[in-house]
């Protein structure tokens, strides 16, 4: 069977301006992975923050959730890359409109579970995934975003958790699977995700920094890269993927670009040709 097209989109969304490599990640890594992966059609959602870094994220997120919508409607599948987490609002919510019945599999070294009683930090991507699931903090987002129920979400490898995050984990219907140093495999996941439709969402910061440094924050004991893209690549052969976000490469940090072609070489080793939609 011949496969769904792919649509690149890149959406540098960032919230802070202390993460502006996050921002420019999309750009370089962009190019690079359109040729290996053969996408049809090349994005760029724009992200012009100035002084109103919040509100640019906002605005770029509502057109980044109203691309990955109509590329879904057409039966594309949307790679969308990006700067930090806080770009997955967009892109699950323009997803779940296209696919109401979609699953999410939350790949970060980090919980992104944190809400606006529990956050030490204030950061917005840090509280994210709590958005997604409809945990009150809508307001630092889009209000009107779709969200997705908790016992559709799979967060795996996140070893770095605040004290209320873990609360808050504790308390969610949220699958906890683990994918580090000690648990490179996650046989788990694969049985979970067998035969759903998923939305997968990687933030790189999941590999040891070992191995891939150039991420915000930086957390230790995290698999390879080579094991993290072969669980991806069982994903992929597991469920029915229809799309995916890539987040957290740092470029500022990583200045002579040595790890742009093994990130790109990983994920695209990772993603088979995807079958067309019955």
């Amino acid at each position: 069977m011949a496969a769904r097209p792919l649509h690149l989109f890149e959406a540098g969304v960032v919230t802070e301006q202390q993460f502006a490599g996050l921002q420019e990640a999309p750009a370089v890594l962009g190019p690079l992975l359109m040729e290996r992966l053969g996408a049809e059609k090349r994005v760029r959602v724009p992200f012009n923050p100035r002084d109103r870094w919040l509100s640019a994220a906002r605005e770029a997120c509502r057109s980044l959730a109203d691309g990955v919508q109509a590329s879904m409607r057409e039966g594309a599948t949307p790679v969308v890359l990006g700067g930090e987490c806080t770009l997955v609002a967009g892109a699950l919510a323009g997803a779940l409109a296209a696919e109401p019945d979609l699953s999410l599999v939350y790949l970060d070294a980090h919980g992104d579970f944190n809400t606006l009683a529990t956050t030490p930090s204030h950061y917005v991507s840090g509280m994210v995934l709590a958005h997604l699931c409809g945990r009150s903090v809508a307001p630092l987002l889009f209000p009107g975003a779709r969200k997705i129920a908790e016992d559709h979400v799979a967060l795996v490898g996140a070893r770095a958790l605040d004290v209320g995050e873990t609360a808050n984990l504790d308390r969610s219907r949220v699958l906890r699977i683990a994918l580090d140093r000690e648990h490179p495999e996650a046989p788990s996941l694969v049985a979970w995700a067998r035969r759903r439709r998923i939305w997968l969402h990687v933030d790189i910061d999941i590999v040891d920094p070992a191995e891939f440094p150039a991420v915000a924050f930086a957390a230790v004991g995290g698999p390879s890269l080579a094991q993290a893209a072969t669980v991806i690549r069982q994903l992929f052969s597991a469920a029915d993927v229809r799309g995916l976000s890539l987040c957290g490469y740092d470029v500022r940090a990583d200045r002579e670009r040595a790890l742009v072609a093994p990130l790109v070489d990983a994920i695209a080793a990772a993603m088979p040709k995807l079958p067309v939609r019955a």
